[in-house]
């Protein structure tokens, strides 16, 4: 059985993460980036290509940060351009509204006042780390991403605006 004491150093917290990463199928590369201690990129659920990364700030050594990104494609943003205004600022808040009572922070990424995408973070401390608590935090992302996903089939019908405008695109990248 796999000793489930506390890392005490960068060292060992990177070597378990990368350890239940790899057991889980999950870890697709390790990064190298002057910034952090360590860095992996993952991918959540295996074979989806959605991607995630996990990390820990250098000058944060008792952190490590899972974080994921979910960016609009063209089809999906220009639909929620042409909503009515009030209509595309009550969907907006409403998401807004139920983001709020996840486990993950969200940022929703504006561009000229335009929905783009949302970035997901959820920060772990090493006093705390155990296997169950990282593999509810990826899951814990990926639960916000899906429901960015899901909201717009909702509201935009799955696949409605590509049947409009031409041949389907991939939804979200």
């Amino acid at each position: 059985m796999e000793d489930e004491t506390v890392p005490q150093t960068t060292g060992e917290a990177r070597e378990r993460i990368k350890s239940w990463l790899t057991e889980e199928r999950l870890l697709k590369e390790t990064v190298e980036d002057e910034r952090l201690s360590f860095h992996f990129a993952c991918e959540y659920p295996v074979g989806s290509g959605r991607h995630m990364n996990v990390f820990q700030p250098k000058d944060h050594e008792d952190l490590i940060v899972i974080f994921s990104r979910i960016r609009l494609v063209d089809l999906h943003k220009n639909a929620l351009a042409a909503m009515p205004q009030k209509e595309k600022e009550r969907l907006i808040w409403q998401m807004r509204y139920d983001l709020l009572f996840r486990e993950s922070s969200f940022e929703m990424e504006m561009k000229e006042g335009e929905l783009e995408g949302f970035r997901f973070t959820r920060e772990l401390y090493a006093d705390g780390l155990n296997k169950n608590l990282f593999m509810d935090a990826i899951r814990e992302n990926f639960k916000g991403e899906l429901y960015v996903i899901w909201k717009f089939q909702e509201v935009f019908g799955e696949g409605q605006a590509a049947r409009i405008s031409g041949p389907p695109e991939p939804m979200y990248c």
